[in-house]
């Protein structure tokens, strides 16, 4: 495709249905970032706006080849800097979107030759995309984070050894210490077993993310990370039990986070988001 002289292809940023958007251009930036790379579109130039078949969307931009094509791609991706601007400007369209309706999130740099073979995807997966839209709606992804202060946790077991051990030898204050640290860590693995209980009663789906080691044994140490898909309806009563949860442990050395929420990554199948990348392509 090319606009002037310069050779475009065509950005995908998420898949929807409903009414075709308004377009969205780089002055609309009340909920977008205001720079002017990424305000409302990928690239400032060009608007984003709806792709349509039947029912659903595909919400796109058209972009520079000179710079998204697989040469300039190549490149850019070294670049930190322009790589966090335009990871920035995926997400928030997406999340623009996102406001008023259920989307499924294309992965970042899903860029298509024409907007023909996006209609062609939109057409070919339709079913897909439309139980997958199904399944998503009302819901939401949130993700839930606990960290513990080794240092706290470990005091506060000491605090306990240390009534019994007033006026004794050192060596037994030191071993006392070392009990505390492995008991330390056996609350945090109950916290954890606990929190995730919490969260089992209200998310309808759980994924649990790897928890790495900390480097220092006394730098703060994650001990969930968990993603959830939350109905609408169950978000806030959730918040409010993490919320009395959190408090109830801060003084334990215990600290939560729930951040979101976040375009549904975590829960889409699979086959939506292979099917759709298969015809993925600059050839």
């Amino acid at each position: 495709m090319r606009r002037g002289r310069e050779a475009t292809g065509v950005y995908v940023y998420c898949i929807t249905d409903g009414e075709p958007l308004a377009t969205l251009r780089s002055s609309d930036a009340t909920s977008l970032r205001s720079t002017s790379a990424a305000a409302g579109a990928l690239h400032p130039r060009w608007p984003v706006y709806s792709l349509v078949y039947e029912d659903l969307l595909a919400v796109v931009s058209q972009v520079p080849l000179e710079e998204f094509g697989e040469e300039g791609l190549h490149a850019h991706l070294e670049d930190a800097s322009w790589l966090e601007r335009e990871v920035c400007a995926h997400e928030q369209v997406i999340e623009k979107v996102m406001a008023g309706r259920t989307v499924l999130p294309m992965k970042f740099c899903t860029i298509f030759q024409t907007e023909n073979r996006v209609q062609t995807l939109l057409k070919s997966n339709q079913e897909q995309f439309r139980r997958a839209l199904t399944r998503l709606r009302g819901r939401q992804e949130w993700e839930v984070k606990i960290y513990c202060e080794p240092a706290a946790v470990v005091a506060r077991q000491v605090g306990k050894a240390a009534t019994d051990l007033s006026g004794k030898h050192y060596l037994l204050r030191k071993r006392a210490e070392k009990i505390a640290a492995r008991e330390a860590m056996n609350e945090a693995q109950r916290q954890a077993q606990r929190s995730y209980e919490k969260l089992a009663g209200w998310a309808e789906i759980i994924q649990l993310k790897p928890v790495e080691r900390a480097n220092a044994p006394s730098a703060p140490r994650l001990i969930l990370d968990a993603v959830c898909l939350l109905p609408e309806s169950a978000f806030d009563p959730c918040r409010q039990e993490l919320e009395r949860l959190g408090d109830e442990l801060a003084d334990k050395g215990f600290r939560f986070q729930l951040i979101g929420p976040w375009p549904p990554y975590h829960f889409l199948t699979g086959q939506v988001t292979n099917e759709a990348q298969e015809d993925v392509g600059l050839s």
